[in-house]
């Protein structure tokens, strides 16, 4: 195994340490605005208790357990019809892992994953965050405190190849020198057209601190692949709006419209939730013996997690159904009933007024975002 030499230069990427976790603490409880969070989780939490609670916290390990693993299983709770996950027995206890997950929910995707290592007994991760989704002084503490390291979306092209490399870096070092598995999404942005896509850049970012061939610094790391999927998407017509007002390629999202995102996916109902944990690629990669072209063998890599997410995607009956209105068929009518269809339908329209949507092309981005996951599957 290949270690990586760390310096303070990558402070910049890292999590909080137990030092600076106690001190982020201290600072979190005199804001106002994190006991507002507790009291919307935990209603009936008076102010005594929420400063018990906060004084308690000695370490890491108690914030994430007593604040973190609380609040994904009141979410979760509250806002679903439950959870079921399978797959651990592909995490072996001894390795590290980077986890790569598709990516539909800015902060839950990666929280149910770390609530389910914690059910497990498993250390839980690190996980990827943008920094312009910490630029919110509170954000930032609470990401730091739980195991979070950022991940530059912004700059010039070169500076953001010099970023790619030290996080890539940073990664390793984690891997192979701290002990800790990481979480980080498959793509640079959340899909918005439920088009599960691994982008070849991360593949490109992972294998370039490495010193051996693309096959043995990917087999390093461990991949395993995680499929992660919601009866009803988180935002999804937030992500309608978005694709709509999209021009050029471009976006421009209002001030705090990440922070709303993320507020929204937490608090809408989201039905039956369903995370499969993959089997590592690492037995896949043999296939690479027989390609010559660096960047084929990228491609080919994402092809990997890509089948392993689309054949392990949990399909509901919203995915069929939204799949038979786009294509104008009935070739899955058996896998829902008519009630779910006019809910789904109902669902669709209220969804779309709330951003008063009601074109053509709004409906079929709408649906989209359902379908293709089936699509995905069928030609996986």
């Amino acid at each position: 195994m290949q270690k990586i030499k760390i310096t303070d230069f990558y402070d910049e990427f890292r999590p909080y340490n137990e030092t600076e976790a106690k001190e982020a603490v201290l600072r979190i409880t005199e804001d106002e605005r994190f006991y507002s969070v507790i009291k919307y989780f935990f209603p009936d939490f008076s102010k005594p208790d929420y400063l018990n609670l906060m004084n308690s916290i000695r370490s890491i390990e108690d914030f994430q357990i007593k604040i973190m693993y609380s609040v994904i299983n009141t979410i979760i709770e509250n806002t679903s019809k439950g959870l079921t996950y399978s797959g651990i027995e592909n995490i072996e206890r001894e390795k590290k892992h980077v986890f790569i997950s598709n990516h539909r929910d800015i902060f839950l995707d990666a929280t149910i994953f770390q609530g389910i290592l914690t059910n497990e007994n498993f250390p839980t991760t690190e996980i990827s965050f943008g920094n312009n989704l910490m630029k919110d002084k509170l954000v930032y503490e609470v990401g730091k405190i739980n195991k979070m390291f950022k991940v530059y979306r912004k700059g010039s092209p070169r500076e953001l190849l010099k970023k790619t490399i030290q996080l890539s870096e940073y990664i390793r070092y984690t891997i192979f020198n701290k002990k800790h598995s990481v979480w980080i999404a498959q793509r640079g942005g959340r899909s918005k057209d439920g088009n599960d896509k691994t982008q070849s850049g991360i593949i490109k970012m992972l294998n370039s601190s490495g010193s051996g061939s693309l096959a043995e610094n990917i087999k390093e790391l461990n991949i395993i692949p995680l499929a992660i999927s919601y009866e009803f998407e988180p935002n999804d017509y937030f992500k309608v709006k978005e694709l709509l007002n999209t021009v050029n390629g471009k976006y421009e999202k209002t001030k705090d419209e990440d922070i709303n995102s993320i507020i929204d996916g937490i608090s809408k109902q989201k039905g039956r939730i369903h995370l499969q944990i993959g089997k590592t690629i690492n037995s896949k990669l043999r296939k690479l013996d027989d390609i010559t072209a660096r960047n084929q063998q990228t491609i080919k890599i994402a092809e990997f997690i890509d089948q392993s997410i689309y054949s392990n995607y949990k399909l509901w009956p919203n995915n069929y159904i939204a799949y038979d209105l786009l294509n104008k068929t009935d070739k899955y009518k058996s896998f829902y009933t008519k009630q779910e269809k006019e809910k789904f339908l109902d669902y669709k329209n209220k969804q779309l007024k709330s951003i008063k949507e009601n074109s053509e092309k709004g409906d079929n981005l709408f649906l989209k975002i359902y379908s293709n996951p089936v699509k995905n599957s069928e030609n996986n």
